[in-house]
């Protein structure tokens, strides 16, 4: 019969019609099919021809959604590399990321200690919020891990920076003593009851930058490398 001719081809499945996952070998497969069929189909009972229309647009959509995610999976690559490229101009700057900042009173910087980039002031602080708060409540912690706590009132969303005579309400009285740096945590609430995520923010450096398949890793100065996405802010 015409169906037997049609399979006994020479050769493997894979060298004559690919491994069969893709929609052009699925495409290729239902035309030999359709082939076959047509040749052995009943003239008193012919195929139907929307179902016919019917398969033949299916197999179509699937053919082009695979160029399309062909095509997506290529530009996903460029952006990738394109970021890549871009983040190997922050080396040498430096950059805020989630932790608990240190802070205390008087003069002097904390953080980058290196040329071209400014260090923080010693009584400078920054954390991000996901929402406006009413109050933001700093639990300030020594060495020893005594803790104090104050306020800060009507904070807005985004990334805020401060400095610790912006504090009031601290507890116990009469506040923490001024000899003495402070990690600083911190806790929001606003009048409706919801708790905005409130996080720390420290200053690094970056340092060097590895071109990584899923995206650039920075090396910082002081730091565990980090993923692009873990920057807060870029600093000048």
């Amino acid at each position: 019969m015409a169906v037997s001719s049609i399979n006994n081809t020479s050769g493997s499945g894979s060298e004559q019609n690919g491994t069969g996952n893709s929609a052009a070998d699925l495409s290729k497969s239902f035309m030999t099919l359709l082939v076959a069929q047509m040749q052995n189909q009943d003239p008193t009972n012919p195929m139907d021809n929307n179902q016919l229309t019917s398969q033949l647009a299916q197999f179509n959509m699937a053919s082009g959604v695979e160029k399309l995610n062909t095509s997506m999976g290529a530009m996903y690559g460029l952006v990738g590399q394109l970021g890549s490229m871009s983040a190997a101009s922050w080396v040498g700057r430096g950059v805020l990321i989630a932790g608990d900042p240190k802070a205390s009173f008087g003069s002097g910087g904390i953080g980058i200690t290196q040329e071209g980039v400014e260090p923080t002031e010693s009584d400078k602080f920054s954390f991000a919020l996901n929402g406006d708060a009413d109050t933001v409540t700093v639990t300030l912690t020594d060495s020893e891990g005594n803790a104090y706590t104050a306020e800060l009132k009507n904070v807005k969303s985004g990334v805020q920076e401060y400095s610790l005579d912006d504090l009031e309400n601290f507890k116990p009285e009469p506040g923490p003593p001024k000899d003495r740096e402070y990690t600083l945590t911190f806790e929001a609430k606003n009048a409706e009851g919801e708790s905005p995520t409130a996080t720390g923010l420290i200053q690094e450096q970056v340092q060097g930058v590895t071109m990584m398949p899923g995206g650039a890793m920075l090396h910082l100065k002081d730091h565990d490398p980090i993923e692009m996405g873990d920057v807060v802010v870029i600093q000048k």
